[in-house]
């Protein structure tokens, strides 16, 4: 099947909306974004037709570069009535060959540890899994926080935070996880976020004001991302939904961490976060780009 490309404009938006309807059952990020992603300079965002006219967009996606040489691609999209005929591969192969193009260094993107369609489009054009994070989530009420000594806690700033990942072990390379989404600890400019540490971990919370990335929490959700020692974590945890959210407006806690501290942290009431039954994490995969 022979598809043509071009980058998409604001007079797109319908057919990029008419996409977005039937993904993930109508709750997809993308009419969130869209108008914010096609006024953005030195970014792609790009469509896919059948056509040479280019006239009935059947597919999307965007690639967005840093200047450390890692190009991110997002927002893939294939229309229903089009897809399972290979036109995400390429799709995907287009904006692998924009980023090489632009001279990235390597391509990256995240995706859930579920979603067997996009981890098969990773195999296919040679993506390897860098790093994941586990995904727990627990209703407000069935929290079981423990009293702690919270004298070590302080709060500090987006960049205090930047300077602590640095010496964290966040995994391979310096990518750090912010939810559905992974970030160069360079580029964090979250300036809504909530930081705590106490020497040994750090946390992040994110709520509905985030505009760091597409997909955010909804107006009765947190998010919570931490890194560090899981026991000295677990304090922040308590601390945090003790003293820092409004429990008559929030009922549901997501909780990020890497894999070892899952234990600790179901102690706190906290479950694996589910997909058809199975536990979900949010996986970062790369290319290196030649």
């Amino acid at each position: 099947m022979k598809l043509f490309f071009r980058d998409l404009t604001e007079k797109d938006i319908p057919a990029i909306l008419n996409i977005s309807k039937d993904i993930w059952e109508g709750d997809d990020y993308i009419p969130d974004v869209i108008e914010r992603w096609l006024k953005e300079d030195g970014n792609l965002a790009y469509g896919a037709f059948l056509e040479e006219e280019m006239k009935e967009l059947i597919g999307l996606g965007r690639v967005k570069l840093f200047s450390n040489g890692v190009a991110w691609l997002e927002g893939v999209r294939v229309k229903i009535t089009h897809q399972k005929q290979g036109i995400g591969r390429d799709l995907m192969k287009y904006a692998i060959d924009y980023a090489i193009q632009a001279g990235a260094k390597v391509a990256q993107y995240d995706t859930s540890s579920r979603n067997l369609g996009s981890i098969s489009l990773a195999k296919y054009h040679g993506f390897k899994e860098k790093k994941r994070m586990e995904i727990l989530e627990c209703k407000i009420g069935e929290l079981k926080l423990k009293k702690s000594d919270f004298s070590q806690i302080r709060k500090i700033t987006n960049e205090e935070a930047k300077c602590i990942y640095k010496k964290m072990d966040i995994g391979p390379g310096d990518e750090l996880n912010i939810g559905w989404s992974y970030i160069p600890i360079l580029y964090l400019e979250h300036k809504d976020s909530l930081w705590l540490t106490n020497s040994e971990a750090i946390l992040q919370k994110i709520d509905i004001k985030s505009r760091a990335q597409p997909e955010k929490p909804r107006e009765n959700e947190i998010w919570i991302i931490f890194y560090g020692d899981p026991l000295a974590a677990c304090k922040l945890i308590s601390y945090t939904l003790n003293f820092e959210i409004d429990k008559n407006k929030i009922d549901l806690v997501d909780l990020y961490c890497k894999a070892e501290a899952v234990k600790y942290v179901k102690e706190l009431g906290f479950k694996d976060a589910t997909w058809e039954d199975e536990p979900v994490a949010v996986v970062l995969y790369e290319k290196i780009l030649n």
